[in-house]
């Protein structure tokens, strides 16, 4: 072998280690402990207290109300619900009051809207006003492309139903406001003025303006959905005891975390997690349970059958507790979910259907005395949040829609690989 020979080889050996790194390095920086910040973009504060544009999550002798307090955002216009108050309040994007629904015993009358609706509003062009409504107690809420108003109310004693079959009082029911805050009818399980609901759990609209309650008892989830006009279109039992078992040979406790509906398509999304027994490894007893994975399954209302499913990405070493929340579907059926790494930082993740990521993303919220943290998921794909804490509130948004496929600007997969 010649010289020159010999230093093309170490010239091939060199290349080939140096390639070899470089790919090491790819491969590492593709690692879930990198990635990239998704930047908040903040809309506007609130006070604490009691008047028409504060929000009311102030501790009675320490401790703060059992109460909901929830949001929605349609078209860049923010809805927040707040249940300690009794009263829904409608922002611009700027922070602007526009619209306020109120029980008048709970609350003063409001000083800057004027309660006929005929003040004009240049910045927002609509109009301001406000609505006297008794709720007896209001719970979570949603909004349409028509910003008609769904909002949850708990039934006093007397208008309750007992259900033998379920064990459970009925007492819950979902109002409706047109987009002036006039209430229209009330809707219960069957369509409009129907048999109130158990607990309610969630409300949502699809694309198409059709409502989506998810209700909930000790042993089963319920799916009501109603198109535009208030009709019973689907209805879906969901039994704790008959979720979908991925081996049937493995001892698995399966737990129902979260159950959304899609948002184009009719159907249910399901995270079931799988826990196994525990077993010391010195002892070989009994040491408690641990996860052991996670899926989303989606059922068709169409048909009433589980027609897929995906496997959630496992956790690494340095988050071993990591635990996915199912936040809801956007249009296309993109799963949010996300889960806390640390202080003040959440993961998102973004997946198809196919269980893909699309895209992950590190969210960063202050958590120094906060006490209220509440997401929409807006079915284009926006995230806001309402962050409530012991001195003020933000709502802030991420702009996740523009992650998605076929935005501008985002590729069809995960840019981290």
């Amino acid at each position: 072998m010649t010289r020159r020979t010999r230093a093309k080889n170490r010239s091939r050996r060199t290349l080939i280690t140096v390639v070899t790194v470089a790919m090491l390095v790819t491969i590492g920086s593709c690692d879930q402990t990198d990635v990239r910040v998704l930047e908040r973009e903040p809309l506007f504060r609130l006070e604490i207290g009691r008047l028409e544009d504060q929000l009311d999550i102030i501790t009675r002798n320490g401790v703060l109300p059992r109460l909901r307090t929830s949001v929605a955002m349609q078209d860049g216009f923010v809805f927040v619900g707040n249940g300690p108050a009794n009263k829904v309040m409608e922002f611009t994007s700027f922070g602007d009051l526009i619209r306020l629904i109120y029980d008048p015993v709970q609350n003063p009358e409001p000083i800057t809207l004027g309660a006929t609706g005929n003040s004009g509003d240049e910045g927002s062009g609509r109009t301001r006003f406000a609505t006297e409504y008794g709720f007896g107690q209001l719970g979570v809420i949603t909004v349409d492309s028509r910003r008609y108003l769904y909002a949850e109310d708990h039934l006093p004693a007397e208008r309750s139903v007992y259900d033998d079959e379920l064990g459970v009082q009925l007492n819950r029911i979902v109002v409706r406001f047109d987009d002036e805050g006039t209430p229209l009818d009330y809707i219960g399980q069957e369509g409009i003025g129907g048999t109130p609901f158990p607990f309610i759990e969630r409300l949502a609209v699809t694309i198409r303006d059709e409502l989506v309650v998810i209700a909930k008892t000790m042993d089963a989830r319920f799916l009501y959905m109603y198109t535009r006009e208030g009709e019973q279109m689907y209805t879906a039992r969901i039994g704790l005891d008959r979720l979908p078992i991925p081996d049937t040979e493995t001892d698995y406790i399966a737990v129902l975390d979260e159950i959304v509906p899609g948002v184009d398509q009719y159907r249910i999304y399901l995270k079931v997690s799988y826990y196994r027994t525990a077993t010391d490894a010195e002892t070989g007893k009994e040491s408690g349970i641990s996860l052991d994975h996670s899926r989303v399954y989606w059922l068709d209302l169409t048909s009433g059958r589980y027609e897929g499913y995906y496997e959630l990405p496992a956790s690494d070493d340095e988050h071993s507790d990591q635990h996915y929340e199912l936040l809801g579907t956007t249009i296309g059926e993109y799963a949010y979910l996300s889960t806390r790494i640390d202080s003040g930082e959440t993961r998102l993740l973004i997946m198809n259907d196919e269980g893909r990521v699309i895209r992950r993303r590190s969210l960063y919220t202050p958590e120094t005395d906060l006490v209220i943290r509440e997401f929409a998921l807006s079915p284009a794909g926006v995230l806001t949040a309402l962050l409530g804490y012991t001195d003020r509130a933000e709502l802030v948004w991420w702009r996740a829609d523009r992650l998605l496929p076929g935005a501008e600007g985002a590729g069809a997969v995960d840019d981290e690989t």
